[in-house]
């Protein structure tokens, strides 16, 4: 059970890093090509990781739900 209260805490703030990041992504003024470059970076590596962790978290709450023990 809190197990997956984890998986629902990683989608949680995977979804955080994406929506919280990705607006600056395209606030870049690239009148500095290298400044705009960094800027760049500095908003899409927390957007990936974001990414990642919605996918595994996801994916690893959906193999749980799956495969349910038997209890007896």
């Amino acid at each position: 059970m809190i197990v997956k209260a984890l998986y629902f805490l990683g989608i949680i703030i995977g979804l955080y890093a994406i929506f919280n990041n990705l607006p600056y992504i395209f606030k870049v003024d690239f009148s500095d090509p290298t400044l705009a470059f960094g800027r760049i970076l500095i908003s899409l590596f927390p957007v990936i990781a974001g990414a990642v962790i919605v996918y595994v978290s996801a994916y690893n709450l959906y193999l749980s739900f799956k495969n349910k023990p038997d209890r007896r």
